[in-house]
């Protein structure tokens, strides 16, 4: 029988298409240029505004063309009995945008590319949001401008290479990269209509706009891509979580870390890595639903980490995504799941996974979830597939 091709990009391929190999030599005006030199007039850009929901002050972008964006991770239940190959992936054939980063990997490479597919597109002006001030109370129709930048964070050139198999030595890279990521955004003013405010803000050392850094595997929770991958989009619209962030240490006087940190049961505890710790929340929505949290309260993003504190998030990123890979398919279910980071005012620094072990029904659309498992019995079936494995 034939063995499925190894499908991986190539180092040469990569060449044609490599713009930058390190993203924080590129100032905020040459990033935004490659966006519009590369995407402007491309027939995928987003509204370029959004709407609040009065309600709850949730956002929500407008991009219709992102309906047709190609989808190659097809359902495990739609595929082809007695299959000895797959389709062919269009990152390893490098038909995809331009690179900006890429650094070496035991085997092959983790590299950043632009979203062909962008939920943010760079406009002028671009009025950001303060996270340190309140959001008005006056509801209004109006829409407002959503601007930004939209990448995607290939965790490996190889295809079947991700963060459940891949060495705990490569996952620090890619963590690292993400980090060099996320503090060129919030510091190198892509945003800044002028010199003169690039300039203050440089000053300032503020971080200017919001970095969302998230991933999803499987078909059911919004990938379209089957070949392994973050998302990064920076944006002049704060997402929800940052105001309830803020709200959270503003009415407690703590970041939301901090108090899970001490109030969650220690029973509720997967695995301690010193600088970070993986846990159940007592508040689990979902069959194991899991938190990565960050020791020191006073740091709330990635690119603010210690050496030591990034290894630990790869460790409890790579454990808690193991666990998944091999726990949803005994409950029947499809691998499946999406992993947030919290990060910014009010956080603290903090990783959801949460995997597609239940469908959300009416009633959680009101807010009143309904979960089918018990967060002590989830936290012991975590620590016992880990425990299991080996290292």
């Amino acid at each position: 029988m034939n063995r499925p091709v190894q499908q991986r990009l190539d180092r040469r391929v990569l060449e044609r298409i490599l713009q930058a190999a390190d993203v924080t030599a590129l100032s905020g005006s040459e990033l935004t240029g490659l966006f519009e030199a590369e995407l402007g007039g491309m027939p995928f850009l987003p509204d370029g505004v959004y709407q609040l929901d009065p309600r709850n002050g949730e956002r929500i972008l407008f991009n219709a063309s992102r309906s047709r964006r190609p989808h190659d991770h097809a359902s495990p239940r739609s595929s082809i009995p007695g299959a000895t190959t797959e389709p062919a992936c269009v990152i390893c054939e490098g038909r995809t945008t331009g690179v900006v980063d890429v650094a070496a990997l035991s085997e092959g490479f983790t590299f950043i590319n632009k979203n062909l597919y962008p939920i943010l597109y760079p406009a002028r002006p671009c009025r950001f949001d303060d996270p340190l001030k309140r959001p008005s109370a006056c509801p209004t129709s109006r829409s407002r401008p959503a601007c930004g930048l939209h990448f995607i964070q290939w965790t490996s050139s190889w295809h079947h290479r991700d963060w459940h198999n891949m060495p705990v030595s490569d996952l620090e890279i890619v963590v690292g990269r993400l980090a060099a990521l996320e503090q060129a955004l919030l510091f190198n003013g892509w945003g800044a209509e002028s010199d003169r405010e690039l300039e203050q803000n440089g000053m300032d050392r503020r971080p200017q706009g919001f970095v969302s850094i998230v991933k999803n595997y499987g078909c059911l929770v919004g990938c379209s891509i089957a070949h392994g991958h973050q998302q990064i989009a920076c944006s002049n619209v704060a997402p929800r979580r940052i105001w309830d962030n803020r709200r959270f240490e503003e009415a407690h006087g703590e970041v939301f870390s901090s108090y899970l940190m001490r109030e969650n049961p220690a029973e509720l505890v997967i695995r301690d890595y010193g600088p970070a710790v993986l846990l159940v929340p007592y508040f689990m929505r979902r069959s194991y639903d899991m938190m990565l949290l960050i020791r020191d309260f006073d740091k709330g993003y990635l690119y603010q980490l210690s050496g030591a504190e990034l290894g630990a998030v790869a460790k409890g990123w790579r454990d808690a995504i193991r666990a998944m890979h091999r726990i949803m398919p005994g409950l029947g279910r499809e691998i499946a799941y999406n992993v947030v980071t919290h990060n910014g005012p009010g956080a603290g620094l903090y990783f959801e996974f949460l995997p597609y072990t239940q469908e959300s029904g009416g009633f959680e659309h009101l807010g009143l979830y309904i979960c089918q498992a018990d967060a002590r019995d989830a936290a012991r079936c975590l620590r016992e597939d880990l425990e299991s494995e080996a290292d």
